[in-house]
C-alpha cells in the first residue's frame, strides 16, 4: 500500500509551468556566454490563453512525471554556440529535476540572436 495511503494523506502536487519556466529561466541566466532571452514565437496554446501572461521566453511541455522544455535565448558574441547551448542544456536538466522531482526528458535551445552590444576583452 502506497505511504501516503496508510496516513490518511491524498491529493497529490502540481507544479505550474509557469514555475517550471521560472527555474529553467533563472539556471540558464547563470551560464557564462547567455546574454539575454528572446521572446517566443506565438503558437495555438499562447494564442488561446486568454488573460495568462506566461512567461515568454521558455516553452514547457509535461505529460505525466516528465518534462520538455524549449528556451529562447540570446548568446554573446565572443560565446561558442555548442558550448553554450550544452553547458545551458545540462544547467537547466539539473535545476529543474532537483526542484521539481520531475524527470526532464528533453531540453532544446533556439539561439534567436547573438548580443553584439557587450563589450568584448579588446574593448574593455
Amino acid at each position: 500500500m502506497d505511504e501516503r495511503k496508510k496516513n490518511g494523506i491524498s491529493g497529490g502536487l502540481v507544479i505550474s509551468e509557469e514555475v517550471i519556466a521560472s527555474i529553467a529561466m533563472n539556471a540558464a541566466e547563470d551560464v557564462e556566454g547567455v546574454s539575454s532571452f528572446a521572446l517566443r514565437p506565438a503558437d495555438v496554446q499562447t494564442v488561446f490563453k486568454i488573460g495568462a501572461e506566461p512567461l515568454k521566453h521558455v516553452r514547457v511541455t509535461t505529460v505525466d512525471n516528465e518534462i520538455k522544455l524549449h528556451l529562447y535565448i540570446n548568446i554573446a558574441s565572443n560565446a561558442k554556440i555548442p558550448v553554450v547551448c550544452s553547458s545551458v542544456q545540462q544547467a537547466v536538466k539539473n535545476a529543474v529535476q532537483s526542484m521539481t522531482g520531475r524527470i526532464v526528458t528533453k531540453v532544446n535551445i533556439s539561439i534567436a540572436g547573438i548580443d553584439f552590444n557587450e563589450p568584448t576583452e579588446f574593448q574593455k
